[in-house]
């Protein structure tokens, strides 16, 4: 009872602080040319965990004496494409690696309004890893007391931005993507294609993770271009807040480009454009490809997309697991490939990038 109530001061105190802790973070975080800079013997384990995670499966080399726990908390729709791409790509590496394990899925919905019961539970299950898919004020304050104690062991999915404030007590692993790297791809771009006239609007997250390392940046290299940006309005991550602020933006001031912050609200962006008859005229980005989205690419209505390897984040997370099993020396960082893939790519191209990207899942992605 007592972990518990300590559990909850604590949330609760995140939460009153959350402005300002979301605020920080953005100071807090690390690109993966500065972690590699000032952790030089990262470099080379990176680079081999890389081939580890490009190579075949190799199964496991030691003997468990037991079944490892995982516990996964999942985020929005348990589900939603992604979700449901995730488990079953880490399960079939899983089982290619042969090994021995329990997994816990847990969820934290996007109606949750502050409901802790999962994490809860989860801290009572004391499993060997915690694979944590999101990391807001929540999860940091959630995961930090674990970090010092060392178990569970903690693995942050699709987050590459080490910080710095717990460089004295990592994670075992961050994988994710370059998320700098992927934007200024996006944004340069768009400088190219987009003519000198052009009427750009923007739709951006809340200060945040990706607010900092996707909007933000955006916004800065728009601005470094001398591209000025009509319009700007903040909404959540998800696909009806960006359609109905979408639909506010063609209304009162129609742009030529929306730039959309995720792919959530990509996918909010589209579906308005097509509610409201913008067929053609009007265009916006994307981060990620399923097979809507290619029709999205090939109609004009997506002008280009950041293509993110993400069956090789699942990859990762198993691979490091068997790697800690068998007491290997491992990278704290593991960076996949992202690409940029415009319109103009023909249909044979696209769906073979998007078969690159889900070799894992692929039968997923093409329902």
């Amino acid at each position: 009872m007592r972990r518990l109530h300590s559990f909850v001061i604590w949330i609760v105190l995140g939460n009153v602080a959350f402005t300002v802790q979301a605020a920080n973070m953005a100071l807090d975080l690390m690109d993966s040319h500065d972690f590699y800079q000032s952790t030089p013997r990262q470099g080379p384990l990176a680079e081999q965990f890389t081939t580890i995670v490009n190579s075949p499966p190799n199964p496991i080399r030691v003997s468990q004496k037991r079944a490892v726990r995982i516990a996964l908390l999942l985020f929005g729709d348990m589900n939603s494409l992604e979700n449901r791409s995730i488990l079953a790509t880490f399960r079939k590496r899983m089982r290619e690696l042969n090994i021995d394990y329990r997994l816990d899925t847990y969820m934290d919905g996007f109606e949750s309004n502050g409901d802790l019961t999962s994490y809860f539970k989860m801290a009572d299950a004391q499993p060997d890893y915690i694979i944590m898919t999101k990391l807001g004020s929540v999860q940091r304050r959630f995961l930090e007391r674990f970090l010092r104690s060392g178990k569970p062991k903690i693995i942050l999915y699709d987050f590459a931005s080490p910080l710095t404030h717990w460089m004295n007590h990592p994670p075992l692993m961050y994988v994710g993507f370059d998320q700098k790297k992927a934007t200024t791809m996006l944004a340069s771009y768009l400088e190219r294609q987009l003519p000198a006239e052009t009427k750009i609007s923007a739709l951006v997250l809340p200060t945040g993770y990706l607010g900092h390392m996707r909007c933000d940046l955006f916004l800065d290299e728009m601005a470094k271009y001398n591209r000025h940006i009509s319009r700007i309005r903040a909404v959540s991550d998800d696909k009806r807040s960006a359609f109905e602020a979408a639909q506010i933006l063609l209304k009162e001031n129609p742009a030529d480009f929306i730039f959309s912050c995720s792919q959530n609200i990509s996918e909010g962006v589209v579906a308005a454009l097509q509610a409201e008859g913008f067929d053609t005229q009007i265009q916006t980005n994307a981060w990620g490809l399923s097979l809507s989205g290619i029709a999205d690419l090939e109609s004009r209505k997506i002008k280009a997309s950041v293509l993110f390897m993400k069956d090789d984040l699942s990859i990762a997370i198993a691979e490091a697991i068997k790697l800690d099993l068998e007491g290997k020396n491992m990278p704290s960082l593991y960076v996949a490939n992202s690409m940029l893939v415009p319109a103009e790519l023909d249909s044979e191209s696209l769906r073979l990038m998007v078969q690159q990207a889900h070799h894992y899942s692929v039968e997923l992605w093409q329902e």
